[in-house]
């Protein structure tokens, strides 16, 4: 391809299949929303939430199509600095998601494990992709084998370090912003539950544990 054609590549639309049957169509200005939106949560977040890999599947897509333009774009084309931003731009997004997601992996292994062993019991669907849960039991692997290890070399230390398990602090308090209206949020778990009306567009502070079925859903957006 030899004349830059990034604008056509940003007005394109895309098919996700979720079935034999169904489609979504989605707009790149929508995908990259979509992914925008999947990095605050995920990085304002106590826990690792759902996976959102094949949205990142079709970013990336989209990304190494638009580099192929650019590597044929002419220099003296004025738009082929603007446009490469912006592809920096949302290659630092992609990144900074998934890396996101490991430093917590790295954080809470064993929590997030146990959850996603659990979901798999169940038959639910497991929030880690195929890449990340195997990775997450490498690294689980590693850890174990590194403090048994430490503990040949050291006898004395004491074994009940394997059922202290490191979670996330669900019940840390964040910012959101309703991205619907929404009847009724549990603000207390006491015996005295306390519940508000959230109007579409509000910002609010509020524990995470009132909002984390509402972030997963998309109905909250975590800033």
């Amino acid at each position: 391809m030899n004349n830059m054609d990034i604008d056509h590549d940003l007005n394109n639309l895309l098919e996700i299949e979720e079935d034999e049957e169904d489609e979504i169509l989605l707009s790149p200005a929508t995908l990259v929303k979509i992914i925008e939106e999947a990095w605050l949560n995920e990085k304002f977040s106590p826990e690792i939430l759902p996976n959102k890999q094949e949205y990142v599947d079709l970013l990336l897509g989209q990304l190494a199509a638009m580099d192929d333009n650019l590597e044929n774009a002419s220099d003296r084309d004025i738009k082929k600095g603007v446009h490469q931003l912006e592809v920096d731009r949302l290659k630092f997004l992609v990144c900074s998601y998934l890396r996101t997601r490991l430093e917590k992996i790295e954080t809470y292994i064993e929590h997030i494990l146990k959850q996603e062993n659990e979901r798999i019991e169940k038959g639910e669907e497991m929030y880690l992709t195929d890449a990340e849960f195997n990775f997450a039991n490498n690294f689980k692997e590693g850890v174990d084998k590194h403090f048994d290890n430490l503990m040949g070399i050291h006898p004395t230390m004491p074994i009940s370090w394997k059922n202290q398990i490191v979670q996330p602090n669900i019940n840390s308090f964040v910012f959101a912003k309703s991205k619907a209206d929404i009847e009724s949020i549990l603000i207390d778990e006491g015996n005295d539950d306390e519940t508000v009306y959230v109007n579409k567009d509000s910002q609010i502070i509020i524990s995470y544990n009132s909002v984390s079925n509402l972030v997963k859903n998309g109905d909250v957006q975590l800033i």
